[in-house]
């Protein structure tokens, strides 16, 4: 029984190595295409064509995995049935179930991997591929932010730097409280503390400011006070919402920090919940697949196949979309939204599987 376990484990460790490859060539050349426009736009050099390609790695292998499953399940049943290893297995007492577990087992620690080892280098390497097709602006400010608050550097010009802290502030209005800034230029160096202000059209307009002279320790009170920026309101949200560039270990902290400034939505937590829940979908997913190809016969041709696993996956990928977008315009809560994500695809392969059992 060991024996047919570590077999079953090796075969379908090889057919997802092998369909990562092949399925991840072919995404990496569609977005060869894309590099290629990008570089010809910005006249970079053809350097950056390998780098570009090879930050994009981590992010297609986490994003065809699912597909990967349904590909590899299909073709490793159906050398199972080709070589009358199924009947085989199943004639020594094995049932559909007992044959599934180490293949589920498999596909468990290849998903736990994913998450684990490969999401927090594509969150990273994607952060580089969007620095460097964007247009970059840290010479100019950056926007972080740390526990409670928001800090930005902020470079008006060559010779002034300011260095912000926000406590608070409402994205709808762009109205700020509790402000905190270290402004450096070459005639003097000034702390500026306001108790509110406004960012609107680049400018920071402050409301009641005391301004502290480093150099000769002199402070001043005045009502208001102006600021010129290098950032506005979309920067900020930018900063904030780009939620697929961040690592599963720090999907608490980001979300926290968008229900902070009221960025939070269903569509950011349900994603971070696939993401984290990835490793059960995938072994879902290869449940299902089974219970259809369990069914193959051994005559079966390739093409017939290969299209029966394109299109289990297409609808699965299919019907994920559809709830996603059902729980963004209708509110519908994240949770029950993955739950119906995960049961959907299940009660389909059980239903598969008792069908093999009585015939």
């Amino acid at each position: 029984m060991k024996k047919i376990y570590w077999y079953l484990t090796i075969l379908t460790s090889r057919y997802i190595f092998i369909n990562i490859f092949l399925v991840g060539i072919l995404i990496l050349f569609l977005n060869l295409l894309e590099i290629s426009r990008i570089l010809d736009n910005e006249n970079m050099e053809i350097k950056s064509f390998f780098i570009l390609s090879l930050l994009k790695i981590p992010s297609i292998i986490s994003d065809t995995i699912p597909f990967v499953i349904v590909i590899s399940i299909a073709f490793l049943f159906r050398n199972l049935i080709s070589n009358n290893e199924l009947i085989a297995m199943r004639n020594i007492g094995l049932s559909i179930i007992d044959i599934f577990k180490p293949i589920g087992i498999t596909i468990l620690i290849f998903g736990i991997f994913i998450l684990i080892i490969i999401n927090p280098i594509s969150a990273k390497f994607e952060r580089t591929y969007d620095s460097l097709t964007s247009k970059d602006f840290s010479d100019n400010y950056s926007i972080k932010f740390i526990n409670e608050g928001m800090w930005i550097k902020n470079t008006s010009d060559k010779n002034e730097k300011n260095f912000i802290n926000i406590a608070k502030i409402d994205l709808d209005s762009m109205r700020v409280k509790d402000i905190k800034i270290l402004n450096i230029n070459k005639d003097n160096n000034k702390i500026i503390l306001a108790k509110d202000g406004l960012i609107e059209d680049r400018m920071f307009k402050l409301n009641q400011v005391t301004l502290f002279n480093i150099d000769s320790d002199l402070y001043e009170n005045i009502n208001n006070f102006k600021l010129k920026l290098n950032f506005d309101k979309s920067n900020i949200v930018d900063s904030i919402s780009n939620y697929k560039f961040i690592p599963f270990y720090k999907y608490k902290e980001h979300i926290n920090n968008l229900k902070k400034f009221n960025l939070h939505s269903a569509e950011v937590s349900l994603y971070y919940l696939s993401e984290i829940l990835k490793p059960i979908f995938l072994m879902i997913i290869g449940f299902t697949v089974m219970g259809f190809s369990a069914k193959f016969n051994r005559n079966d041709s390739f093409f017939k196949i290969l299209f029966i696993a394109i299109l289990i996956g297409f609808l699965i990928f299919l019907l994920k979309e559809i709830i996603v977008s059902l729980t963004t315009s209708l509110g519908i809560s994240f949770i029950l939204s993955y739950f119906i994500i995960l049961i959907f695809p299940l009660i389909i392969g059980l239903y598969q599987v008792i069908k093999i059992e009585i015939d």
